[in-house]
């Protein structure tokens, strides 16, 4: 009777699963199917065993099936998501924090033969989620229960507005992090749309979680995503007591404005300082771009608003100066990650913004600017989850867009820069004290 292994049967979602089939007969086709029933998405591939017997998933490469060759997590990421699920219902399932339920099922020679059930947890048990209401700022924090001088980290998500990624937020907390998944609009009392919000509030934030007892000592960082990375690099160049910044397919440069279907807000700022509205690219969209997103809300084809914005981006030429954000003035360590086939809005080109200007100017503090090549919007995500979603209706615009990348590609970036984030918030948050 053919056995299969599962390694551990209750892991974190970032750790390694060994997945291994063994006693069966030398050469045999062995087809491993992996079906995520909390995301609706499934992965099989097939493999030959061994001359004791064993496939072994880490070691062994899929010779046909949703990925090919030697791919330890290629049954994760390659899991295809049925109809009406996609990488945004993926985000919404994720953070509700509720482990990840699978199962394996093993087909030997074209019978089945052996399944069995195992999860992947997003909330670890020893990690305490605390909702935050306090003054004007709302969130969840997350922390190692009775943790101390634990590097601080305000987590913002992107242009969906109210949904936090406490999922990010917990899985940093189980490394030791205390990590506060920070709402910012769309979400309880706080604005309804992405129009000059306060950079004070952010500010606020990072203060609050400095006086937590869970950080203590040590010190205050700011993570986003997307336009949570935007934030993320201007509330960091604004306010001295952010201690380090990681910015995930961020801009450069201050943008405009989300409101739903009101494309006008795009020409006002989405940020405010001191009162004063950032300024803006102008303007936030040519005719042709603007023509592109009337043909594919009728046509209800995803949209690539890659283009428009290096269209304007280009045209703009000396004027960049003026909407960039002035990095320069960061009083920490900053890393920044794009995807090369970007297609939300060309990361790699808006970030470059950044990296120029902390080249120019001698930034006297450690950053980087990590580059993958055939990752789209959603490469920055944690690893070991699907990958094969590149296009999906966005959470508040009434249109869907592409997110650009591949499996493969975004599936590696995941892979590669997560354990780097950790690495990262540690060595430059840390309480100087501990080192």
């Amino acid at each position: 009777m053919p056995r299969l292994a599962i390694r551990p049967q209750d892991a974190s979602l970032d750790q390694p699963v060994a997945i291994e089939v063994s006693d069966v007969n030398p050469g045999s086709r062995v087809r491993v199917r992996l079906r995520n029933d909390s995301l609706n998405a499934e992965s099989s591939a097939e493999f030959v065993a061994n001359d004791r017997g064993v496939v072994d998933v880490a070691e062994h490469p899929a010779i046909a099936g949703d990925y090919e060759g030697i791919e330890p997590a290629g049954l994760f990421w390659s899991a295809r998501f049925d109809a009406g699920s996609d990488i945004v219902t993926m985000i919404d399932t994720l953070s509700r924090l509720q482990p990840l339920a699978y199962t394996a099922t093993v087909n030997v020679d074209g019978r089945e033969a052996v399944s069995t059930t195992f999860h992947r947890r997003l909330l670890a048990a020893n990690v305490v989620r605390t909702a935050v209401h306090e003054g004007r700022i709302r969130g969840a924090l997350f922390a190692v229960k009775g943790a101390i001088n634990a590097p601080g980290v305000v987590v913002l998500g992107g242009s969906d507005g109210g949904n936090l990624y406490e999922f990010v937020a917990a899985l940093l907390a189980a490394h030791g992090i205390a990590a506060f998944a920070l709402a910012y609009f769309a979400y309880d009392d706080l604005p309804k749309d992405l129009i000059e919000l306060p950079l004070e509030y952010f500010a606020e934030a990072v203060r609050w979680l400095g006086t937590r007892p869970e950080v203590g000592d040590a010190r205050v960082g700011v993570l986003g995503f997307s336009r949570g990375g935007e934030a993320a690099l201007v509330v960091g160049a604004s306010f001295p007591e952010v201690a380090a910044v990681v910015a995930l397919v961020a801009s450069g440069m201050t943008g405009g404005g989300i409101a739903g279907a009101d494309f006008s807000a795009m020409g006002k700022s989405a940020w405010t300082l001191g009162g004063t509205p950032l300024p803006l690219l102008p303007p936030p969209w040519d005719p042709v771009s603007m023509k592109e997103v009337q043909d594919v809300m009728a046509s209800g084809k995803p949209f690539a608003a890659r283009a428009g914005i290096l269209r304007a981006v280009k045209s703009a030429g000396a004027r960049i100066a003026d909407v960039a954000i002035p990095v320069e003035r960061t009083r920490g360590a900053i890393l920044m990650m794009s995807g090369e086939d970007d297609q939300m809005w060309g990361s790699t080109e808006l970030t470059a913004v950044a990296e120029e200007r902390l080249k120019a100017a001698a930034f006297a503090y450690p950053f980087e600017h990590r580059r993958y090549p055939g990752a789209g919007h959603f490469g920055c995500l944690p690893p070991n989850l699907p990958t094969t979603s590149t296009s999906a209706r966005h959470a508040l615009v009434p249109m869907a867009l592409e997110y650009g990348g591949n499996a493969r590609g975004n599936a590696a970036a995941a892979a590669d820069l997560w354990p780097r984030i950790v690495m990262f918030l540690h060595q430059h948050l840390a309480d100087p004290k501990s080192r």
